[in-house]
């Protein structure tokens, strides 16, 4: 049956697109020339920036004779990189494909290199090395003038030797590959620098918790054991929804958890610490640290949920909380388990003005208050939680 290639070129152009992982692409590219020329192997070389060297880095075809990947490593001046990093030697083929007949019928013609004894050396290093590969078509897959990796091409499994149509369609593959692994590789470098900036952002949230737990004598650990809580809560009541984990959301909370307390930073230590009851201007400062804490986090791009968050985890269900009386489902979720978290810790833990509750008996508060201070659902999560010996 006879392979229509423009039509297979054009099918694997739309498919390049949509990959956004080197390797998955260079996988499907292989796939579709092993299958559709049916040929017995084929292997890329690809480079590595890191390594400086181009790298066998997946290969499709046949047990027993496909290429071991990972294991050969080409250096930049080794004999088929030359050749194709040099422009004076793609005249040889035309600035196409190394084909081995092609290079075969050359080196027979002694008097082609009679004033030019390195390019025939050259060709015969060429040679020996695709022969190592098993390689019987090498094919360049540049991005503008750079290198970025070669196609290694082993026998046809009918053993017949390549048509013209179809080094034409390697070449026409190689081009668009070398496209598609160029934005690949972009789109991962970009991927690799969001993780960079998200790492570098949790850092920094965590040296904040660590400032806001410093500032408050009586709560150090408070702000990750919130956390522990507040993850723990989120993750069982999603479980028992039958509910897919939602990783943006589950990120947004875990900042906001860490983050709850930090309006805490522009209320004075000696009101943080005080050994004694409370006046009410002193409580109403006290309060004003979730709203202090969204004031904080306003001008940080893509923290709209962290911020409803930090900005209403002491909002109570039936809208006796602060700083806005919000109640019920109109509070935001992040902040009703955050809530519960706040003051499980809250209670079972030394306090200025008094000695820190026993577990059982925060449990037992969560309870009564379900309903009015804190969402049920949220509470019937904390304590299974508890009953598990999960809540510690």
């Amino acid at each position: 049956m006879r392979v229509n290639y423009k039509k297979e070129l054009e099918e694997a152009a739309r498919n390049m697109i949509l990959v956004h992982k080197p390797n998955t692409l260079i996988r499907m590219i292989l796939r579709t020339i092993v299958r559709k020329v049916k040929i017995e192997h084929a292997g890329i070389l690809l480079y590595e920036k890191s390594r400086n060297s181009f790298i066998v880095t997946v290969t499709r075809g046949q047990v027993g004779t496909k290429l071991p990947a990972g294991f050969i490593r080409l250096d930049p001046y080794a004999p088929i990189i030359r050749f194709f990093r040099q422009k004076e030697y793609r005249g040889l083929f035309d600035g196409r494909a190394l084909i081995m007949s092609r290079i075969n019928y050359l080196l027979s013609k002694k008097e082609m290199f009679r004033d030019d004894p390195e390019t025939e050396k050259l060709l015969i290093a060429i040679k020996f090395q695709m022969r190592s590969f098993d390689a019987v078509v090498s094919v360049p897959c540049y991005y503008q003038d750079d290198l970025l990796g070669v196609l290694m091409l082993g026998d046809k499994v009918s053993k017949k030797s390549y048509k013209e149509e179809e080094i034409d369609f390697f070449i026409a593959l190689a081009n668009d590959v070398a496209m598609a692994l160029r934005n690949a590789f972009l789109f991962e470098d970009l991927q690799l620098e969001i993780e960079r900036n998200k790492r570098m952002f949790f850092e920094t949230t965590m040296a904040l918790a660590a400032a806001i737990d410093a500032k408050d004598h009586y709560t150090r650990g408070h702000t990750s054991r919130v956390t522990e809580y507040t993850l723990a809560i989120a993750r069982l009541i999603a479980s028992e929804a039958n509910e897919k984990s939602d990783g943006k959301f589950f990120e947004d909370l875990h900042i906001a958890s860490m983050l709850h307390d930090i309006g805490k930073i522009g209320v004075p230590e000696m009101i943080l610490n005080k050994n004694g009851p409370l006046t009410d201007e002193e409580r109403k400062k006290i309060n004003e640290h979730s709203l202090i804490g969204a004031m904080i986090l306003g001008p940080i791009k893509n923290l709209d949920d962290v911020i409803l968050g930090v900005k209403h985890h002491h909002e109570r269900h039936d809208g006796k909380g602060y700083p806005e009386g919000l109640s019920g489902e109109v509070i935001p979720y992040i902040a009703r388990i955050i809530s519960v978290a706040d003051s499980f810790d809250a209670m079972t833990t030394d306090r200025p003005y008094r000695k820190a509750f026993t577990r059982d008996y925060a449990i037992i508060e969560l309870e009564r208050c379900s309903g009015t201070q804190f969402h049920p659902q949220v509470v019937r999560a904390a304590v299974t939680l508890y009953k598990r010996g999960e809540l510690k």
